[in-house]
């Protein structure tokens, strides 16, 4: 008698759980529709695809950036070491050699003086002026100009100051 119940009552619990909507869902699936569609995973794809498009472009120009910042800095680092060479110095002249950085290949005083006190000017070139700006430092006043066209002109160069 007791096994009888206990069955019947095994019986009534697994009836009311296949009664449950949550087994029903699970039992109702059919085998292979597990896993994404066609159209999701495309849909994926295309969102991807569209940030990357976008993501691209701003990171190729990153090296062009930090290149035409060094040449800036240096051309400052430069003059900074003219005054104070000056300044401690009893001579009233200092000369540097010209350094070489990658994309610009002179850094110069103006002209092929390399006398901090007779030059006026510390300029940085690059062979590709479409792509790097130019940048000037007039020793006597100071003030910082570069001269850019093309692509240069997003590298540090839109208003003529730098």
């Amino acid at each position: 008698m007791v096994e009888h119940e206990f069955i019947f009552f095994k019986m009534t619990l697994l009836q009311a759980y296949l009664k449950s909507p949550k087994a029903k869902k699970v039992l109702s699936k059919k085998p292979g529709e597990e896993g994404f569609s066609l159209i999701e995973l495309v849909v994926v794809v295309a969102v991807l695809a569209v940030l990357s498009a976008i993501a691209i472009p701003s990171f190729m120009s990153i090296a062009d950036k930090a290149r035409s910042a060094a040449a800036a800095n240096t051309v400052a680092t430069v003059a900074k070491e003219c005054a104070v060479k000056i300044t401690n110095d009893s001579a009233t002249t200092q000369t540097f050699a010209a350094v070489n950085l990658d994309g610009y290949t002179s850094f110069q005083f103006a002209g092929s003086d390399t006398n901090c006190a007779s030059s006026g000017k510390i300029i940085a070139t690059s062979p590709d002026t479409t792509k790097y700006p130019t940048f000037i430092y007039d020793v006597a006043t100071g003030e910082k100009t570069c001269t850019a066209s093309g692509d240069a002109v997003k590298l540090g160069c839109a208003s003529g100051k730098w």
